[in-house]
């Protein structure tokens, strides 16, 4: 299965190639998070956004990707399944998760606020 990640095409990041916070998203969440990511580019924030199409097998160049970046947050719409996969394979990297599970989507502002919450930690 993971000789599949030979012919799929890399990961891409959407901003800087590495910064302050990388947010990973997959799946239908990909137009709020890319907004709220601009909003906080715009404001002079080094946050980038890594949005993945392929999951099993992930592609052969995200520990490179994750390892350029100081903080990894992953926002889902369930309990967390992509982050405790990226956990398990990523052993390495410390991932921030942050959840919604009440049938509702993400908004651009509470994405900010949590986001802005995770720079601010030391």
């Amino acid at each position: 299965m993971r000789r599949v990640a030979n012919y799929i095409d890399p990961q891409n990041i959407i901003g800087e190639d590495s910064g302050d916070l990388l947010v990973v998203s997959w799946g239908g969440t990909f137009g709020v998070m890319i907004e709220a990511v601009k909003e906080m580019q715009n404001k002079g924030k080094k946050i980038s956004l890594a949005h993945f199409h392929y999951i099993n097998p992930l592609p052969n160049n995200t520990a490179e990707i994750f390892s350029r970046f100081k903080k990894i947050i992953v926002p889902e719409l369930n309990l967390g399944q992509f982050v405790l996969y990226l956990r398990m394979n990523f052993q390495q990297f410390k991932f921030h998760q942050y959840n919604k599970i009440q049938g509702l989507p993400f908004m651009v502002a509470e994405l900010v606020e949590k986001f802005n919450e995770i720079l601010e930690e030391k």
